[in-house]
């Protein structure tokens, strides 16, 4: 604990320099602002959020505290590394496969199925069975054309 306060001390130091040395510094750069007036106003505004910080804090304390009792209560240490175990196959041999064969799924209907190119295909026109989506050629026939007749490649985007 004396770790804590030594370094809330500095931090405080660091963060809130004295009313005498800010006023100083301000007096210095020729600004006539009346620092200990605003002291005055800010500080119930800083007082504020040092309590709701107070607050949280302790809020997150007792949710861990929550939760590491809730831990020993569904893993008892002296059943812990069995049960653990066991989800740990559970989880090699059910849920792992189940993961990759949906990531291949749905890669698969991303990449080869007409819905994920966005939309139906169409034969594109002069390309010897080459495939497009419609929207792409919809939206732009003479674009398709011009770029037929200039020999380029067939592209569209997504």
């Amino acid at each position: 604990m004396a770790f804590v306060s030594e370094a809330s001390a500095a931090a405080r130091k660091l963060l809130v320099p004295s009313g005498a040395a800010m006023a100083r510094t301000l007096g210095d750069a020729g600004l006539g602002f009346d620092l200990d007036g605003a002291g005055r106003f800010l500080s119930p505004l800083w007082e504020l959020i040092k309590a709701k910080f107070a607050e949280l804090a302790a809020f997150f304390t007792s949710l861990l505290a929550a939760l590491a009792k809730k831990a020993d209560e569904l893993f008892p240490p002296e059943t812990r590394s069995e049960t653990l175990g066991h989800w740990l196959r559970v989880g090699l041999t059910v849920v792992l496969p189940a993961l990759v064969l949906f990531c291949l799924a749905r890669c698969c209907w991303r990449c080869c199925c007409a819905r994920g190119r966005g939309g139906r295909t169409m034969a594109a026109p002069g390309r010897r069975g080459a495939r497009m989506p419609r929207g792409a050629f919809e939206a732009n026939p003479r674009g398709y054309f011009r770029d037929l007749r200039a020999n380029k490649p067939l592209v569209f985007v997504h």
